[in-house]
Parts: structure tokens; C-alpha cells; sequence
């Protein structure tokens, strides 16, 4: 997980170990690495059932699916010199009030906002919150606090040929240069914006990059390695976050490739 600053991606490394981090609990004088843990057995968990939350989608429900265990809904993780609070789900609402907190980026971000949704719809009224979808975005309103929690699908930031939410499994992906802004002009107004992307740029070491418009007859496709197509949509990302985004008012993060999990 990554928090951006007006001008550069920090990230929370060996030299950000010996600061304090407001979110820790019971900090050492050593400092907290969020990163240097163990997976610890916890009672409490899981937060939510699935079978409790009706936004999951349904080839995301593991349980109904048939997997057999349960287990692993209790594992969570614990800092070697700190602990991270359990989820406050009025302490976030409270938090949210007033805002908009939206995820951007791929399947990824989808379930972040997803578990986000399911980790306080509970303590909302049916009466008082809403789910709707309207072309790239999720909207999970929550009337009582003039909230809401977003999702826009965009799974390379920038303009590209598999932008469709629901159809968009294209073999030759192609993204075109230096239009963030076809997005971006959906993202104004977020006091919380969170940024993925990665995944998706992963097809093999050269991609394919428009210069120009989808629309035009011949279009102009050239093709560079992925390294460097990837830094252009980051450089287009920083640029759009530095002239659209309030430091003061918003906060922003950004997280890259997911660890792998498989068995």
C-alpha cells in the first residue's frame, strides 16, 4: 500500500520503519513495520459472513461454491511491534460523513470496496442506503450520513479497450496514451480515492499503446515493453493527482500488485 503526496509515491519502507503511525496500537520505541508480521488465530474473525452481505457478487462466494473450510476467514495479521485496531464499522461511518470515498482501478479495488460496503452496511437501516450501478461506477449510498462509497472501473487508470465493466475479457489490450483525463473527470470531488493497477498490464513483456483515438479509422498502435507503458500510466496518474487533488482535503493511496495466494 502505497499513500501519494502531491509530488511522489511514498511508500512504507525501511525508511519510514521508525516513524510513528498514527493507525498503530501499543507501538515499541523501535518503530512499527506494518510488513514484518505473522498470520495470528483470531477468535473474532471472520467480520462479516458472506452469506450476511448481499453485495458480494455471486462466483465471489466461496462458501456457496462448496469450499468445505472455514478456517482460513480466522487468520489475520499482527505486527511484530505493534498491533492494528480491530474495524470500527461506526467509528468509519462516523469517519465518512459528510464524504465520498471511491476505489479506482481493476477486480482488485472491486473487492476492497465490496468488503468495505460489507463491513458497515449492517449498522444501516434498509431504509436509509442504496446500491446502485451506473456505467464504470458502483454507488453504495448511506442517506443518513451523506455518504457514499464508490467504485469505478477503469482497471489501467487510462482510456483503453477493455473499459466496459462487464464485457471487457479482450485478448489484445490496447491503452491509449496520455488520456487519464477520460476517467478522471469522474474521480472529482473524492475525499478518500483509493488507486489500483497492475494485474492487468501483466500480458507478457511488450504492450500495445494507442496514439491517438479509438475512434479514429486507422489507428495509430505502437508497441513498447510493459515496464514502460506501466510508468506512463503512474506518470499520468501523479500528474492528474497533482492537478486535480486538494493534499489538504483528500486523501489518496494507491496499491500495485496483489500478493500471490494461491494454495
Amino acid at each position: 500500500m502505497y499513500l501519494i503526496s502531491r509530488h511522489c509515491i511514498l511508500s512504507l519502507d525501511h525508511r519510514e520503519k521508525n516513524k510513528k503511525l498514527p493507525f498503530a496500537i501499543g507501538e515499541t520505541k523501535e518503530g512499527c513495520d506494518v510488513f514484518n508480521g505473522r498470520w495470528v488465530w483470531d477468535e473474532q474473525r471472520p467480520l462479516y459472513e458472506e452469506s450476511e452481505c448481499p453485495y458480494i457478487q455471486p462466483q465471489l462466494t466461496c462458501q456457496e461454491h462448496g469450499r468445505p473450510d472455514k478456517d482460513y476467514q480466522h487468520w489475520r495479521w499482527q505486527p511484530h511491534r505493534c498491533s492494528l485496531p480491530s474495524f470500527n464499522a461506526t467509528l468509519m461511518l462516523e469517519t465518512l460523513r459528510g464524504k465520498k470515498m471511491l476505489f479506482v482501478g481493476d477486480s482488485l479495488n472491486r473487492g476492497q470496496y465490496v468488503s468495505m460496503v460489507c463491513l458497515v452496511h449492517r449498522l444501516i437501516p434498509e431504509n436509509a442506503k442504496s446500491m446502485k450501478t451506473d456505467g464504470n461506477f458502483d454507488i453504495f449510498t448511506i442517506k443518513d450520513y451523506n455518504a457514499t462509497i464508490e467504485f469505478y472501473w477503469a482497471p489501467f487508470l487510462l482510456e483503453s479497450n477493455s473499459d466496459d465493466a462487464v464485457k471487457h475479457r479482450i485478448e489484445e489490450r490496447v491503452v491509449r496514451k496520455g488520456s487519464i483525463n477520460a476517467h478522471g473527470k469522474y474521480w472529482q470531488g473524492a475525499d478518500i480515492i483509493v488507486f489500483n493497477t497492475y494485474l492487468w498490464w501483466m500480458r507478457g513483456p511488450r504492450f500495445h499503446i494507442l496514439q491517438g483515438s479509438f475512434d479514429d479509422e486507422d489507428k495509430d498502435i505502437v508497441e513498447v515493453s510493459t515496464e514502460e507503458a506501466y510508468g506512463m500510466a503512474m506518470k499520468s496518474m501523479l500528474r492528474w493527482i497533482e492537478r486535480n487533488m486538494d493534499p489538504k482535503k483528500t486523501r489518496v493511496f494507491f496499491t500495485s500488485m496483489s500478493p500471490t495466494h494461491q494454495k
